[in-house]
Order: C-alpha cells, then sequence, then structure tokens
C-alpha cells in the first residue's frame, strides 16, 4: 500500500483501459468510420449502450422521445381499500391526523367526539367508527404489517476483556430488498442494469451521466456478477443525531435507500423513498475510548447487514413486481455521510491519522494541494493487513501495522459483504465539505478575518455595505434572502451555499488590500467548482471543466497564502489551508463518473429526516427507553406514508382524466403563462399615470410602431394594410406574474422561471430581469417594467415594456479577476414579444448606494445559468 503518486497514476491508465474496452471506443474512427459513423442521426439523438449481461441491443432515440428514464405509466391498483386494518378510509384519516398533528392520548379523545357526529353517514368507507385513543393505537399496531418493522436485539462488543452489551433497533435489509423488489406500483421505475448514454452534438457522441446505473461502477461491479444476476444497489446514509438539545441524549440513525430507483423516487417520503433501517440509542456515546464506539457502530450495523451478506455472495432469487423472477444481489453502493462519520465507515483514525482520508492514502501534510493524485485505498490489500492484524497478539503490534495507512484495528463489517468497497462507497457531500466546510469553516471565517484587520471605522463600514447589499439583493424562489450575515450564525448549509453565491456579488469592491482581494478570486474558483460539481446532469465536458476548476482553486489558494502570511492580523497570518474538506474536492469528480451526479450521494435529503426524529423524542415520549418508543412512533409514520399514498394512487387513478385548473383570466402559451391580470387601463390613463416615468414616454406610439414592424415580419396582415396607430382610448389588459418554460442546458429537461412585474410585490416594487431573444442567435438581458397584451383588429398580442441592458466587454481589471460578468443600461426601453423572453436572470446592482446604472449577471443561481453565460459569453466568468 505505497502512498507514491504514481501508482495511482498507474491505476488510473488501468481504469482507463477496462473502460474503453468495456465501453467499445464511443468515438473509435477504426470501429466507426466517419462516412457512416452517424447515418440517419440527428443533432441531440441519444444513443443507449446497454451492458453485455442485460441482453438489450444498443438503442438510437430521438431527443424528445428519450424521456430521460420516466417509465410509462404501467400501474393499475389491485387494492381498493389500503386502509384496513381501520374500518373505514375516514378512520385512518383521523387517526392520520392525529398522528403527523401530535396529538396526545386526552387530545385524541377530544377530536374522536367532536367527529361521532360522521358516524351517520350511510356509505361503509365514510364512517368514523373509532372508540377512544387506545383503540386508535390498537389499529396503528395492526396496521404495522403493512410495511417492514423494526427488530431489537442485543449486541456484544468486548471492552477490557469484558462483553459490554448494547440494544440496537434495526430493520433487516434483506427483507426491505424484497419490498422494494417485489413491488409491483415500482416494477417500472427500477433499473437493473448498466447502461452508456451519449448525446449526439451533430459531430460526434458526447457520454453524459445522470442516475448510478449510467456510472462506471455499476457497469464494473455488473461485469464481475454471473451473467444472469442483476445488483440491487443500495445507499446508505448515517450520521449522529442530537436527540436532546442539551446533548444528553444521541441517535444514531441509518437510513437507506434503493439505487436502482430514480432520484425522484428514492429521494422521496413515498413508497420507495428512505427507510430508517437502524436507530441505536445506546451508551455509544458515553465512553471516550475510539476504538470501542467504532466497534459498537460497525457490530450495531453488522445487524441490519447481516441478512443481505450470504444473498451478497450467491445472489437470491425473487419475483419482482413485473413477474419476472430476477437472482439479485444487494451491495452497499454508496456510503452518505459527513467526514467524521465517513471515519467510523472506513475505520481511519481520521485528522490524527497519517492518512485521514477515507478514499486515498494523502499524507496529512499534503491535503492543501489539489493538483497532486494518491493510490486509492484497495479493499483486496486492507483485507490482507486485517488479517495480520487480528492474528497480533499485543495492541501495540496491531497499531503498528495498522498506523501507516491510518486505519483502526478493528473489524470493518463492510469488507464482508461481498462487492462492497467502503472507500470507493465514501463520497464527498457538498453540504458537509463545501458550503458546511470549506466556505464556512474557512473562506466565510477568513474574510471576516479580513475584515476585522480593516482600521479605524472602516471594519465597520466594510460590514455594513455587504450586510446592506444582502439585504438588498433581489428576490429569486430557489435563492434564500437574507438581512445581514458578517456577525450573524447560520447552522442551515443550504444557507450557506447561498451565502456563498451572494458574497462574491456584495464584496466585490470592499476588500483594499491585495489578500483579500486574492481571497476574492479563490471565491470565485471556489463557486466555479461548486456549480459544475453540483449539476443535475454530468457530460464528459463539464466533468472535465470541473477537474479544471479544482486545479484553479487550488492554484488561487497557493497564490494567497503566502500573500495573507504577510498580514499584520495574527489570524489572517495563521491560516492554515491544510485540511481534509479542501482536499476531499479532488475526489468529488471520481465520484460523480463512478457513481452518478451528487444528488445521488450526498447527504442533504436525508438530513431532513432529523427533525422527525427529534420531534418524536422531544414530544412523543417520556424519555424513558427512548429507542423503543421512537422506533414506534416512527413505524407508525411509515405505515401512515404507505397507506396514504397508496389512497393518492387511487384518487389519482379515479380522476386521471381531470385537467388541471389554470388560474382564471390567464394566458397560456407555448412557451410562457401570463396571469396576475389587473383591470383594463386605457392608453391615455397609463400616460398620464408614468408622466414622469421616461420609461413610458409616447408609450401609445411607440407600440403602435412597434406592432407594425413585429406584425408583418411574422407572417401577420396589418389591418386595412395600414400602419398601427392606437387611440388615447384604447384599452390594453395589464399582468404581474409571467411564468416562462424553456428547456435547462443544465437538465435538458422544461424547467420553469416564476417572473414578477409589480409595483408593491409584498409591499416592495419587484421588476425582474431577463434574456430574451432579440434574434434567432442574438440574446439581450432586459429589465421587465410592463406586461399587456393589447388588440388589433381580430388577435390579442402578448407584449413587454423592458429595459435593455448591454454586456460590457471592455472590461475593467476587478471584474475580469473576479469573473464577473457585468451588464449596463441602455438609453431607452423597448417593446418586445413576450413569446421572446427565454428565461428569467438574477442582476444585483454593482453599487447600490452610487446610483449606478451597472449590474451583475449572477450566473452562480443556478446550473442552467452558469452554463449558459458559459456558452454565450466564453471566458467571462473564469478566474482571470
Amino acid at each position: 500500500m505505497s502512498i507514491e503518486p504514481e501508482d495511482r497514476e498507474f491505476e488510473d491508465r488501468e481504469f482507463e483501459d477496462f473502460q474503453a474496452a468495456i465501453f467499445n471506443s464511443l468515438d473509435d474512427p477504426v470501429l466507426e468510420p466517419p462516412e457512416q459513423a452517424h447515418a440517419g442521426v440527428l443533432k441531440d439523438d441519444i444513443k443507449t449502450e446497454f451492458h453485455p449481461n442485460s441482453g438489450q441491443d444498443q438503442t438510437i432515440q430521438r431527443f424528445d422521445d428519450f424521456g430521460f428514464g420516466q417509465a410509462s405509466d404501467l400501474w393499475h391498483p389491485t387494492d381498493f381499500t389500503p386502509w384496513k386494518p381501520f374500518r373505514s378510509r375516514l378512520d385512518f384519516e383521523v387517526a392520520e391526523f392525529a398522528l403527523h398533528a401530535g396529538l396526545s392520548s386526552s387530545l385524541t379523545e377530544d377530536l374522536i367526539k367532536l367527529l361521532s357526529c360522521c358516524r351517520d353517514k350511510p356509505d361503509p368507507d365514510d364512517l368514523f367508527t373509532i372508540e377512544s385513543a387506545s383503540e386508535m393505537q390498537k389499529l396503528w399496531d395492526l396496521a404495522a404489517i403493512k410495511t417492514l418493522q423494526f427488530q431489537k436485539a442485543p449486541i456484544k462488543v468486548e471492552y477490557k476483556g469484558e462483553p459490554k452489551t448494547f440494544d440496537v433497533h434495526f430493520r433487516p435489509l434483506s427483507e426491505w430488498v424484497e419490498e422494494i423488489a417485489t413491488s409491483q406500483k415500482l416494477a417500472p421505475y427500477l433499473n437493473w442494469d448498466a447502461r452508456v448514454l451519449s448525446k449526439f452534438d451533430g459531430q460526434k457522441w458526447e457520454r453524459f451521466i445522470e442516475e448510478p446505473w449510467t456510472a462506471d461502477s455499476w457497469w464494473r461491479i455488473q461485469h464481475e456478477l454471473p451473467k444472469t444476476a442483476k445488483p440491487f444497489f443500495i445507499i446508505l446514509y448515517a450520521d449522529k443525531n442530537k436527540l436532546s438539545s442539551f446533548g444528553t441524549q444521541k441517535g444514531y440513525p441509518v437510513i437507506a435507500r434503493c439505487a436502482n430507483l430514480p432520484s425522484d423516487i428514492r429521494n422521496g417520503t413515498g413508497l420507495g423513498g428512505g427507510r430508517l433501517v437502524d436507530e441505536d440509542t445506546a451508551e455509544t456515546g458515553k465512553t471516550g475510548f475510539v476504538n470501542f464506539k467504532n466497534a459498537v457502530w460497525h457490530a450495531s450495523v453488522r445487524k441490519i447487514l447481516e441478512s443481505i451478506i450470504p444473498h451478497s455472495e450467491t445472489g437470491c432469487s425473487l419475483k419482482c413486481g413485473d413477474n419476472h423472477t430476477r437472482c439479485l444481489f444487494p451491495i452497499p453502493y454508496i456510503l452518505s455521510s459527513d467526514y467524521e462519520e465517513q471515519c467510523v465507515m472506513a475505520l481511519i483514525r481520521g485528522l490524527g491519522g497519517l492518512c485521514p482520508c477515507p478514499k486515498c492514502l494523502v499524507p496529512s501534510h499534503e491535503l492543501s494541494d489539489l493538483s497532486k493524485l494518491f493510490p486509492a485505498r484497495d479493499v483486496q490489500e486492507t483485507r490482507l493487513l486485517m488479517t495480520k492484524v487480528f492474528a497480533s497478539k499485543t495492541n501495540t503490534e496491531k497499531d503498528n501495522l495498522t498506523k501507516e495507512f491510518g486505519l483502526r484495528p478493528v473489524a470493518n463489517v463492510f469488507l464482508d459483504v461481498n462487492f462492497m468497497d467502503p472507500y470507493m462507497a465514501s463520497s464527498f457531500d457538498e453540504l458537509h465539505f463545501g458550503s458546511g466546510g470549506t466556505w464556512d469553516d474557512h473562506l466565510f471565517a477568513q474574510f471576516k478575518r479580513h475584515l476585522d484587520e480593516i482600521a479605524g471605522q472602516g471594519a465597520r463600514a466594510a460590514a455594513v455595505k455587504i450586510d446592506s447589499r444582502f439585504s438588498n439583493m433581489p428576490s429569486w424562489s430557489t435563492l434564500n434572502h437574507f438581512k445581514a450575515v458578517t456577525n450573524v450564525s447560520f447552522n442551515d448549509g443550504s444557507k450557506h451555499r447561498d451565502i456563498s453565491k451572494i458574497f462574491l456579488y456584495a464584496a466585490h469592491d470592499v476588500f483594499q488590500s491585495t489578500a483579500a482581494f486574492q481571497l476574492l478570486r479563490c471565491l470565485r474558483a471556489y463557486l466555479n467548482i461548486n456549480m459544475y460539481g453540483s449539476l443535475d446532469l454530468q457530460t464528459e465536458s463539464t466533468i472535465s471543466e470541473g477537474r479544471k476548476a479544482v486545479l484553479t482553486f487550488s492554484e488561487m489558494i497557493s497564490i494567497y497564502e503566502p500573500m495573507s502570511a504577510r498580514s499584520e492580523n495574527d489570524e489572517v497570518a495563521k491560516k492554515s489551508w491544510n485540511f481534509i474538506k479542501m482536499h476531499y474536492h479532488t475526489h468529488w469528480f471520481d465520484d460523480i463518473l463512478g457513481k452518478g451526479v451528487s444528488r445521488v450521494f450526498g447527504t442533504k435529503i436525508n438530513e431532513k429526516m432529523h427533525g422527525p426524529l427529534r420531534k418524536i423524542y422531544h414530544e412523543r415520549t417520556n424519555f424513558k427507553n427512548v429507542a423503543d418508543q421512537i422506533t414506534r412512533i416512527q413505524h407508525q409514520f411509515m405505515v401512515s406514508v404507505t397507506i396514504r399514498s397508496t389512497l393518492n394512487d387511487l384518487d389519482d387513478y379515479s380522476n386521471r382524466s381531470e385537467e388541471d385548473k389554470l388560474d382564471q383570466g390567464g394566458i397560456v402559451k407555448e412557451n410562457f403563462y401570463l396571469g396576475g391580470n389587473q383591470k383594463d387601463i386605457a392608453l391615455q390613463d397609463l400616460e398620464n399615470h408614468h408622466k414622469t416615468d421616461s420609461s413610458f414616454l409616447r408609450f401609445r406610439i411607440r407600440l403602435g410602431e412597434f406592432l407594425s414592424r413585429y406584425l408583418p415580419a411574422h407572417g401577420i396582415p396589418l389591418p386595412g394594410n395600414k400602419a398601427i396607430k392606437f387611440k388615447a382610448s384604447d384599452l390594453i389588459s395589464p399582468y404581474q406574474y409571467l411564468k416562462t418554460y424553456f428547456q435547462s442546458l443544465e437538465t435538458w429537461r422544461p424547467e420553469v422561471n416564476w417572473l414578477r412585474c409589480n409595483p408593491s410585490f409584498y409591499g416592495k416594487p419587484r421588476f425582474d430581469f431577463v434574456l430574451f431573444h432579440a434574434t434567432e442567435d442574438e440574446f439581450v438581458f432586459a429589465q421587465l417594467l410592463y406586461l399587456f397584451t393589447c388588440r388589433v383588429g381580430d388577435g390579442a398580442y402578448p407584449v413587454a415594456l423592458v429595459q435593455p441592458y448591454k454586456v460590457v466587454r471592455n472590461r475593467n481589471a476587478s471584474d475580469r479577476r473576479l469573473g464577473l460578468l457585468r451588464i449596463r443600461k441602455e438609453a431607452s426601453t423597448e417593446f418586445i414579444p413576450i413569446q421572446s423572453i427565454v428565461q428569467g436572470i438574477l442582476a444585483p446592482a454593482v453599487d447600490d448606494s452610487s446610483g449606478s446604472a451597472d449590474r451583475f449577471v449572477m450566473d452562480v443561481l443556478d446550473g442552467d445559468l452558469f452554463l449558459r453565460m458559459k456558452r454565450l459569453y466564453p471566458g467571462f466568468t473564469e478566474v482571470s
């Protein structure tokens, strides 16, 4: 287990050869002569190459027909009384309400008395028949069989020569696997075979990755399975959960998700969503002996894994929900957690070890250099080493054998599962390693130190300036809004992610020292990594650009370090960048290539399950025998979700032909929806109302001139073949709400923006910015000023009055070095057809206090805008 970098290079070359052999060289001119390669293939066509063991032939589909794995609606209900053992649907829904509301027994009794009048209804399914809270509890217990139940078992771990016993509550994974695999409802969505997906750009095929079955590791593991076998891949999430606000009671939940299901199903709360499979609230947190705590954790997890360990060797035959019998190999495929838990899962010594990374053998003193690669941890070599460790007679000998590699001399349960690689399975997590780590604990903390080093009252003025810009940041539906950040602490990783995005635009001109400005350049490079790494669909190009962004960030930090070391502020000067969360960025794009996009292995969706567990602890237990009470109530929630999911499906099935109702008075077009309609207004009254606003100057005349050009250009004859001239009394219909539909460059799916053009939106004016087509190939930025429809002849035409902005191409040094895209207000407003609007953008003011007409385009708002700005303005958002 050498740690020489050249070993890793050899390993990478070996895997590249392996990939080339399996994937059959997508662009190899020898296998695919240029004159024959793309016959009949159109731009954006999707090619799917299935794993050879699947027996499926390669397919080429038109982009619109591909559907990104959305299964057709094959499900038909078989159970029309899913509420049983509750005697009626109403009984279940009342019990469901009491469960979710957390009603005590006495309040439940009161609710039952209030609902007694329902018993007079003639339909038995609408009758309410429950007599008491205790009867309701018995019904929940009877319904427990509807989904996999918790078991409790003791585990024994030796400490100082004596066995210590703990109780662990768990659901056997083999039963959960069977529950998922045999579900008729989930059958159309389960993916059993690896595949390579490629999109044709007009000249060549480019591979893309989305779900786990499109990534490398799935293909590689399926290649090792028996030819007729199928993998059932499991995502395990684990993290300590502080049940008590005082930290005296902790839980150690383990949550399982099925990687064979699409993200929108496995990340949901219904059938096929995450399932709590282990809840250990024993005394594992009370001992100070770390090896013992690690041994207890692995013994606990062994309880949930022991039912699948034999099946990972031989497979298990199951008749699946689609009536096909398969030999399934259940394999933990992804471990999702923060760094501390990954150290436990991988059984490494963490920050105190010589090699503190769960994935590779990087020495502890080389964590800051992201340009170096180190050998990956190897399962087979670790097994051989641990055989020697367990044969050793003294603790000192065991410690010496494991110390060099940063391992603990403890049995790792994951090494007993066939095809399981706990090091590969450990995953970069943006929530903990990025937003809640590299940004919050290091970059943001260092910016605050730079604020403190500003002399005199300047520090306060600089902080006020930054906070003011955060407060004045335009609203956006997917972006948290902050009144202040420089002296406020946040625990939410998603808030930290938004703060990191906004900070660059709020602080671009605040720091005067060369070191602090260089740190802003580091932030720009960090944001580029995060944007590439967080994309919901990855291509060979975005992965390649993401890797370059990691190297750029490393370079920016290496420039910053000697600058900051010369600071008179000791805290600034002493800052070390040699930390594990910095290093972990070197593994991010390997994880994406191996396991699918970041949302597959991130912890964000699972972190949301901590809140309900804490709520159960505080509101539903008597703080004694906590684990028994939590698992019982949590199981009732799971039963409730199972019944509710089936009821919702029944309702949807019954109402399948009913179409969604749109807002009354709204206008629906192919690429937009116009809503928030106001009273019609005469053109003269509109001009009088805005007579002090030059944007509306000569509104009536200019509108006529615009439509006189626009209509003929689009094949619409002018009434009487004459230029349009509106009368002062002519009416238009104003609107204040616009939904735009566009194809995202990030996901390749239809997306929607919710835009406002409203002088008083929640008490404040909100006039959003957009990107629109001036011509087929030309895009223009603009601010919405007025949305309306006007009638010409027999037609009604949706029009927007906008304030155009042009891109400042003669960039100043600061904008260029920070990768800022600046736009500047044009001299006059103009009318545009609303259908020319592509999407909304966020454009914060460069400086609110100076009255500047300039704004920045926040390209890091989302993945689509990030990629779109890269395409339209190459180089503008790079650090230079």
